[in-house]
């Protein structure tokens, strides 16, 4: 049996894409806002690592 999926704000993420060729810090930015306002994925560990570095 397949785990239930985290709920997806479809309107948050029609309404806030991910900026094509996206810097580190338009992805950072982005996926802080996301994990605000929707719960589908937790933002991924290689990014976490990279936010980390920086809030040092």
């Amino acid at each position: 049996m397949k785990a239930a999926a985290n709920k997806i704000n479809k309107e948050w993420h029609e309404t806030h894409p991910m900026p094509r060729n996206a810097t580190l810090a338009q992805r950072i930015a982005w996926h802080q806002e996301h994990a605000k306002h929707c719960h589908c994925r937790p933002i991924p560990a290689k990014l976490l690592l990279e936010i980390n570095k920086i809030s040092r």
